[in-house]
């Protein structure tokens, strides 16, 4: 069944989009005022540490969503690398059903090595680093962070699956409403007094309500449940290990690339406190928090359109593929401008106002900014080949990622405190990925330049004219 998004999937995709940066935002001002600036900078690594949720992933979520999108428009069988083209456009379920029980049993393996991991060195590091704070509270706190990558792992291939199958809408709604109650509980425990430990304790609950009702939602989306239900052929060992050995075949790559993101965005937060306070540390953490946020705002569309990259490609629509990727770049480049300037002008001023001495200056800002729209940049032209089954770059991001920290160790050893960090990032990247694939994927897709502004620019508009043309519908 092919993948088609309308404006109602768009809009809920920013809905999505604003809801995480609305509890981020709602929820800063809280921590900076509850806590102190030292358990703000141990908060910066908890959160950078909870993103290993990604790491121990190991690109096994996305792959296997990837394979649940071909299935679901009709393919025959499951490939290494590439795939064949779908003939028809009925789900399979047979093939579908497989799948999913290959990837409930990786998973478990997986978040089981997760616990293991982060409850042993995990604690120990973060005994280390918190040895000057009084009271088990930083302890406490991180149990909780703990529990919920456990948790998060264990049934977080769910909402990758609604939005491998175009369920984009479904998909947001139950982000909705994760995120409202994680901004209730923060904000709730940290007015009680709960310091830190409250913070880690919403988290676990904003990951539990995700995944659960990620579940729910994609067995009832467009009869799936009832598909599944219809299948009764068993899935043997055999069966399971062959589709482990495909999928793998990615998924080992993608649990690179997805390592190598991780050091590229993640790895200064947590080299800092080794060289600088954590008060230091917490400065640059918001800066690229509020980067980050950016980049997943403007990035909304190059989200929401992989399924429909994954789509066209399985049914071998090339035109398709040209306009989803142009509307990817298009909206991205713009939209990240515009929130920058935004950041610079109105953002930073308010923070200071709220805590003068935790506000990253204007200069640290543009820098962190420069170099977060870089990453995503990349990451719209990587995901044209990620769609096709393909994983080319999965060596340049391995060696730009490490030459990034050896950089940061590097800079920091010289004392250049955070522009040494800021500037080993960029450095890292400059140098090839960010203009080498972006080429590689314009000449693959006949695409250029001036074809890539107009194509983007179309999409734009029939997404803006579809939305208002409902709502005078509506109206009449």
């Amino acid at each position: 069944m092919a993948v088609k998004l309308n404006s109602k999937d768009y809009i809920w995709s920013y809905i999505g989009v604003f809801m995480a940066v609305g509890a981020s935002v709602i929820i800063l001002p809280f921590i900076l005022y509850f806590l102190s600036e030292d358990m703000y900078g141990l908060w910066s690594v908890f959160q950078s540490i909870a993103a290993i949720t990604a790491l121990f992933d190991f690109g096994f979520s996305t792959t296997f969503a990837r394979n649940i999108n071909y299935c679901w428009c009709g393919a025959s069988e499951l490939k290494k690398t590439g795939a064949v083209f779908a003939q028809g456009d009925k789900p399979n379920f047979t093939l579908m059903k497989k799948a999913m029980t290959a990837c409930r049993y990786v998973f478990l393996l997986l978040s089981g090595f997760a616990l293991i991991c982060m409850a042993g060195p995990g604690t120990f590091y973060i005994r280390h680093i918190s040895r000057g704070l009084p009271g088990g509270e930083p302890l406490f706190a991180w149990g909780f962070y703990v529990a919920a990558v456990f948790l998060n792992l264990y049934y977080g291939y769910f909402n990758s699956f609604l939005r491998g199958v175009g369920a984009i809408t479904d998909a947001n709604r139950v982000m909705v409403v994760a995120r409202v109650i994680q901004i209730i509980l923060t904000i709730v425990l940290l007015v009680c007094g709960f310091g830190i430990v409250g913070t880690g304790a919403a988290y676990l609950a904003y990951g539990f309500v995700l995944r659960i009702l990620s579940r729910r939602a994609f067995l009832r989306f467009r009869g799936i449940g009832k598909g599944l239900d219809c299948v009764t052929q068993h899935t043997s060992g055999t069966e399971v290990k062959e589709l482990f050995l495909i999928v793998w075949h990615n998924a080992g790559k993608e649990g690179i690339v997805t390592l190598s993101n991780y050091l590229a965005n993640q790895a200064c937060t947590l080299l800092s406190p080794l060289y600088l306070p954590l008060g230091i540390t917490g400065i640059y953490s918001l800066a690229v928090q509020l980067a980050t946020v950016l980049s997943n705002v403007a990035g909304a569309l190059y989200s929401a359109n992989q399924p429909v990259l994954q789509s066209a490609y399985i049914s071998n629509n090339k035109d398709a593929m040209r306009r989803s990727m142009s509307l990817i770049v298009v909206s991205y480049a713009v939209l990240y401008t515009i929130g920058l300037t935004v950041i610079l002008t109105v953002g930073l001023p308010v923070i200071r106002l709220i805590k003068p001495n935790n506000t990253p200056t204007a200069a640290v800002m543009l820098g962190v900014g420069i170099y977060q729209f870089i990453l995503k940049f990349r990451n719209c032209y990587t995901s044209y080949f990620s769609c096709t089954n393909r994983i080319p770059y999965v060596w340049s991001f391995i060696i730009s990622s490490f030459a990034g920290v050896l950089l940061t160790v590097i800079m920091l050893e010289a004392g250049m405190g955070v522009w040494g960090m800021i500037l080993a990032q960029l450095i890292s990247q400059m140098v090839f990925n960010m203009w080498y694939w972006t080429r590689k994927a314009h000449r693959e897709m006949e695409l250029g330049l001036g074809d890539t502004v107009r194509f983007g620019w179309d999409e734009l508009k029939k997404i803006v004219k579809e939305f208002f043309g409902k709502r005078k519908a509506g109206n009449a």
